[in-house]
Formats: C-alpha cells, sequence, structure tokens
C-alpha cells in the first residue's frame, strides 16, 4: 500500500512539473502584428524566399514553417498577427509561430 501512494504521489509531482514547464514555455512565446511580405524579396532577409513580418518598430521576423496559405499571401500583403518564440541567428530575427493568422481587410 505504501508504494502504491509513493507511486501516485511521484506521478503527481511528475504531471505537477511538467505542467509547470510548460507555462513557463509559453510565457517565453511574444505577439507580433505587423506587414506580411517576402522576407527575400521584400524585406532583403535569407537567402530564398519566406513569410517575412515587418513591425512597427521596423524590425523584420522570419517565420519558421510557414504553411502553404502563408507563402502565397506574402505576396499579396496585408497584416499579420503572430504567436510564438523569437530567437536571433547569423543577425536575423526567426519566430516558430505557435498561432499565425491574417487580418480581414
Amino acid at each position: 500500500m505504501k508504494r502504491i501512494v509513493a507511486l501516485a504521489t511521484a506521478l503527481l509531482t511528475a504531471g505537477s512539473l511538467l505542467s509547470f514547464a510548460g507555462e513557463a514555455e509559453k510565457k517565453d512565446e511574444v505577439e507580433l502584428k505587423g506587414k506580411i511580405g517576402c522576407a527575400h524579396c521584400s524585406y532583403h532577409q535569407g537567402d530564398s524566399c519566406a513569410v517575412g513580418l515587418k513591425t512597427e518598430d521596423g524590425k523584420i521576423y522570419i517565420l519558421e514553417d510557414a504553411t502553404d496559405d502563408l507563402m502565397k499571401a506574402r505576396l499579396k500583403g496585408g497584416t499579420l498577427k503572430v504567436k510564438g518564440t523569437v530567437t536571433e541567428k547569423d543577425g536575423k530575427l526567426y519566430v516558430a509561430a505557435s498561432k499565425a493568422e491574417l487580418e480581414k481587410q
């Protein structure tokens, strides 16, 4: 019986730690909003075409793993809202989006 209680306590503690880690990860996410464009053609970032996002403060972010719909939309313009984590590689800003959506115009 003591082993069952100890095992149950260990599992509950592990679950709580995993939940806390997930919350900490979400806190690192940021929300960005700006003009969508081709990172390479419009914003001169990167070596190939990708979805780019230019915020009001002039920062340009390259969207990692963009959907086909966003790849097509980058040529049409509009406003893109992104929630995700930002990293910097070789002086360029990248965002791994957990959510990305075009605002209706």
